[in-house]
């Protein structure tokens, strides 16, 4: 009895002590996101909810979810919207699904380089975009390096135009994207992340197209013997926030939560480049990557040129506004 009564004692202290952890800060924070344990964008996510503790004095708590544990990007966007989740970070195709203008960072080859892409987001246009973003109830909170995408597949590597003709892939959810690839001949399959490792895998799809920090940590070569290199986008990654739950938030909780997401987004820049390169190298050892010769990434863009008016006159007033500045500022 007396062993019976101590037991019972001792397992309802450590509930209640478990509890008492669990909810001794103010703030216990939900983050969404899609990257494994180790990514980049999950350094980054870890690097920002050690910050906000540090900075509230543990006050505001964030676990963050990996693994699309929450839901794909659309579903966990869209808890964002209504107050369910805190945080998330998607790429911003995506994210153009609730907040059509973004669809003027999707255009392809419409940076020239990484450094022009990130001096637009945080200057004037990423202000506008935030605006919008914020109309639709997101708060952008940064914007992250996800690395230049190039194509994969099965069947040969792409050296010249006719190479991609015929490959089924799956292409980000864009227009801009599924008309650009229709028109260099594939058959462009959008799919949420999760479909695409047994798509690739059960041959439904013969490729796909991903920065090199998720081709390698997503173990792609296991299905796809071909890596070239086309650089036809660089998409960048969006940290977002619910502004629901943000308004909501003390003054000084959101001016931590902007602190610390400032910091973190630049980690994350900083350590993205050189990730990107070094799972690129990984890939060598593991997959035949080929370069593609200029004269086929030029024909590439050039396509790219003849889809952009169809999107273009598909955009807003500011969002025509916003692909303008761009190419002017990526001449």
């Amino acid at each position: 009895m007396y062993k019976t009564t101590r037991s019972v004692i001792l397992i309802v202290a450590t509930l209640l002590f478990g509890m008492g952890t669990a909810t001794a800060a103010d703030f216990n924070m939900k983050f969404g996101s899609y990257a494994p344990a180790g990514d980049v964008m999950d350094q980054a996510a870890q690097d920002f909810a050690k910050r906000l503790v540090d900075l509230t004095k543990g006050r505001a708590m964030v676990n963050v979810f990996r693994n699309s544990t929450l839901g794909s990007n659309r579903e966990v966007i869209e808890m964002a919207k209504v107050g369910s989740v805190d945080f998330l970070i998607s790429g911003s195709t995506h994210v153009s699904s609730f907040v059509p203008d973004l669809t003027a960072l999707t255009f392809p080859y419409m940076f020239k380089d990484q450094k022009t892409m990130f001096d637009l987001l945080d200057g004037p246009i990423g202000k506008r975009l935030g605006e919008l973003a914020n109309r639709n109830g997101l708060e952008v909170l940064g914007w992250w390096a996800s690395g230049v995408r190039h194509v994969t597949n099965n069947r040969q590597p792409i050296v010249n135009p006719e190479d991609i003709k015929g490959l089924k892939l799956r292409t980000l959810p864009s227009p801009v994207h599924i008309a650009f690839f229709k028109k260099l001949g594939v058959i462009p399959t959008p799919m949420g992340w999760k479909g695409v490792m047994p798509a690739l895998q059960q041959g439904v799809i013969d490729g796909q197209e991903n920065p090199p920090a998720v081709v390698y940590p997503y173990r792609v070569y296991e299905f796809q013997k071909y890596y070239s290199l086309t650089g036809h986008a660089n998409e960048p990654i969006m940290f977002v926030m619910s502004k629901k739950i943000l308004d909501g938030l003390p003054a000084d909780v959101q001016s931590a939560i902007r602190e610390a997401a400032a910091a973190a987004t630049k980690f994350e820049r900083g350590i993205a480049d050189d990730y990107n390169k070094d799972m690129l190298n990984k890939l060598r050892s593991v997959m035949k990557v080929n370069d593609v010769p200029q004269k086929t990434r030029a024909h590439f863009q050039s396509v790219a040129q003849s889809v952009y008016k169809d999107s273009y006159d598909k955009l807003s007033k500011d969002g025509r506004a916003i692909v303008d500045a761009i190419i002017a500022a990526n001449k």
